[in-house]
């Protein structure tokens, strides 16, 4: 190993070791003042401080939904008894010992930053370049669920849907497995986040979109933001770019797509626990219907699925909603065998 190398390790492992101490609870203003002084003294210094700053945060961003990465957590303080020497004075008080039931959820700087200096930078930069293992959420055929993920994005599940979530250093990935999500993506520049769906990718920074799985179909609606749709299918590769209130309906295959406009707030609005319908065909309403309602609702005459319906109602209310289409619409109610509601055609006495 040459003599830059080693300086560049060097100083490498001092800006590690000032971040840790200045993220500890007991930093004093003298320390601060040390600081400045070593930053200032070259442009190397304050480059490799920004360089480690950048992986203590991507590592406090990680911990919360990684296994390996809490056992390195524990590895960095149980070292801690060992940095009271000269070359880790500055980082005693960051990486001391802490019982494990009072680290367990601990993901503060000055935890990463001790993950760095105990394990080392260049070990935990390794570390970062692989992929931890796939998280994945699940709703009920009954209930939502509101998952936060390790950068801060929310995500809505709806019922009945799953997600695989897999985080690196490059990037943010997840799979729509089924059913649909609503995403509040937090902001992230070097790591694009990235839905999958079949061959459809949406890829978007800082941005909120919802994606659904069906059957042989996916839907990608934009409501904040900007987002790029792209199919990797061999046959027919393609890219769309949507603005709000834009929405693409592609086959999971990728081999068909087609972009329009709609109304978010309303493709939306069950994550709000409503259910929204302006000019909607009957056979689709019914279809969000029987997402939420215990007692199913089919139509008993096929043409009447193409019958506009509007209102805005309570997701799971299916009894209330069926009532309201039958008031407005030329409906029968009908009670069906299993508990069903079945839908017919209402004639007048003349046969109108």
């Amino acid at each position: 190993m040459g003599p830059e190398t080693r300086m560049e390790e060097r100083i490498v492992a001092e800006a590690a070791r000032w971040h840790a101490r200045l993220a500890a609870d007991d930093c004093t203003e003298l320390d601060r003042a040390e600081f400045e002084r070593w930053r200032a003294r070259s442009r190397r210094h304050a480059d490799a401080y920004e360089a480690a700053a950048a992986l203590s945060t991507q590592l406090a961003q990680l911990a919360r939904s990684d296994d390996r990465l809490r056992a390195m957590a524990d590895e960095a303080f149980a070292l801690g008894s060992d940095a009271g020497s000269h070359e880790n004075s500055h980082v005693a008080a960051a990486v001391r010992p802490v019982p494990g039931r009072q680290r367990r959820w601990m993901v503060p700087a000055s935890l990463a930053a001790a993950v760095l200096v105990a394990l080392g930078v260049v070990q935990f930069s390794g570390y970062l370049t692989r992929k931890a293992p796939p998280v994945t959420y699940a709703s009920s055929e009954q209930t939502r669920r509101d998952i936060t993920l390790a950068d801060g994005s929310l995500v809505q599940l709806d019922v009945d849907s799953e997600i695989s979530v897999t985080f690196s250093a490059r990037e943010r990935q997840i799979v729509l497995v089924n059913g649909r999500a609503l995403f509040d993506v937090a902001h992230d520049a070097t790591r694009p986040f990235v839905v999958s769906a079949g061959h459809s990718h949406t890829t978007a920074l800082g941005t909120h979109f919802q994606v659904q799985r069906e059957g042989h179909q996916v839907l990608v609606t934009l409501a904040e933001g900007s987002v790029a749709v792209t199919s990797d299918a061999e046959e027919s590769r393609w890219r769309e770019t949507l603005t709000p209130g834009e929405q693409i309906s592609s086959t999971t295959d990728g081999q068909v797509h087609e972009k329009r406009a709609v109304d978010a707030q309303v493709v939306t609005s069950w994550s709000r626990g409503r259910l929204v319908f302006r000019g909607t065909p009957l056979g689709e309403a019914l279809k969000e219907v029987n997402r939420y309602g215990n007692r199913k609702v089919r139509l008993g005459d096929p043409d009447l699925a193409d019958l506009a319906v509007g209102g805005n109602f309570i997701a799971g209310e299916t009894d209330l909603i069926v009532s309201a289409f039958a008031a407005v619409l030329p409906l029968r109610v009908s009670e069906g065998s299993a508990g069903e509601i079945i839908l017919f055609r209402r004639y007048t006495a003349d046969g109108g």
